[in-house]
């Protein structure tokens, strides 16, 4: 599993209210600070972290984002894509204010960001600065009250709002407030929390990929062939597969006859089966883990396909792989849900217990695991209790199978 960490320190109004967070580099879990690493790979990793890997929405919940720009990145108009809206750029103290620095502020600004300066306590000569800041941070941590006093002075000139930072007691939040800034952030109110996002595993990034373009309607046969090539080793997987399968009466020899032979829905199957194969089991713990996702989730599938849900079949085989998959991968279900697109029917039965597929999985689930009073309840009421133990010893006959050639 690949692993991206990040600080978020939360920053509050006058009224305590929650006003945004500040992103933080950080190496690994367990660091408090940022290390020695240059100012320009930490905050190119921030954003990368922040805003491609875990994702503001899931690390701000629509606040504003605080990200500190150094120079180089200033400079770099690859950031373009965010919006605007979601983040405010923190013009670092080591930015010298020169001709090209300024228009590259007023450009980001005419964008519709924010703009921050970062611990400020520069001269005159950062003016033009003061004169494109939305807002001042001001680092009042052993700040005599006379500096603090002549700082917001100063300050008052322009439209900005004042920030103070480092706060790390009561007195000090107290006097801030009557100095006149309005926004606060520090150790007095909450140390920097760590949050840590696992991504799927690198073999399984490109299935998981064709996957969820089979499920998209907007995605053409030739979007899919597409997907297929740029992977040369999940187009090799396929056809082996499908070949297997005995889909034509020669066998498929392109990616363009078997996306167009096959069918979307058995499509989706194969490549759930090369999900399952693509995932780490170096373990004999692991290896029991997937012979139990494989095998619920051809349960699920011999229900469906015995009790007239056959058009079903191959979501109630991906929702009974699923089911266990959160604990194989060491992903919490919505998380997982956010990266493998499923069918709002498969997501209601994995996080809700609710919709049509839930019966058919809570009584998979529930043979598998050795619950009998759930498995008997839930079995009577689909009317298969008499051939549930066939179709378990099929589908574990069947999963033992596939392990085997993996």
């Amino acid at each position: 599993m690949s692993e991206a960490f990040i600080a978020r320190q939360p920053i509050f109004d006058l009224e305590n209210k929650l006003a945004g967070y500040e992103l933080l580099y950080r190496p690994a879990k367990t660091a408090t600070a940022a290390g020695q690493e240059d100012s320009m790979k930490m905050s190119s990793a921030t954003i990368v972290t922040g805003i491609l890997t875990i994702g503001l929405e899931q690390l701000t919940g629509g606040v504003p984002a605080f990200i500190n720009f150094p120079r180089e990145l200033l400079l770099n108009h690859d950031f373009a894509f965010t919006d605007p809206s979601s983040i405010t750029i923190e013009l670092l103290e080591t930015i010298a204010c020169d001709d090209e620095t300024v228009a590259a502020a007023r450009a980001l600004r005419d964008k519709g960001f924010r703009l921050a300066l970062d611990d400020f306590a520069a001269g005159e000569e950062y003016e033009p600065f003061l004169q494109l800041a939305h807002i001042v941070k001001v680092d009042v941590l052993g700040a005599t009250s006379e500096h603090l006093q002549a700082l917001v002075t100063r300050l008052k000139a322009y439209n900005v709002t004042l920030l103070a930072e480092r706060i790390e007691d009561a007195a000090m939040c107290a006097q801030c407030r009557t100095l006149g800034f309005t926004l606060f952030q520090g150790y007095y109110f909450s140390r920097p929390e760590i949050v840590q996002r696992r991504d799927l595993p690198a073999g399984m990034i490109g299935v998981v990929k064709v996957m969820n373009m089979v499920l998209d309607q907007r995605a053409t046969d030739r979007d899919l062939e597409a997907a297929f090539r740029s992977d040369p080793g999940l187009s090799y997987k396929l056809l082996r597969i499908v070949n297997s399968a005995g889909v034509g009466s020669s066998g498929i020899e392109s990616i363009q006859q078997a996306v167009r032979m096959i069918g979307r829905a058995p499509l989706h199957r194969w490549l759930t089966l090369l999900f399952v194969n693509s995932a780490p089991m170096s373990t004999g713990i692991d290896r029991e883990m997937m012979l139990s996702a494989l095998e619920r989730g051809r349960l699920c599938e011999l229900l469906a396909l015995h009790t007239g849900m056959t058009f079903a079949a191959p979501s109630l085989f991906l929702a009974g792989v699923l089911s266990v998959f959160d604990a194989i991968l060491g992903l919490p279900m919505p998380e997982l849900l956010r990266q493998v697109r499923v069918s709002s029917d498969v997501e209601l039965a994995l996080l809700k217990e609710a919709g049509p597929y839930t019966l058919y999985l809570e009584t998979a689930t529930s043979y598998a695991r050795g619950d009998w009073d759930q498995a008997i309840a839930r079995g009577t009421e689909l009317g298969v209790m008499d051939q549930l133990p066939d179709w378990y010893s099929e589908a574990g006959a069947w999963a033992r199978e596939v392990l085997q050639q993996r």
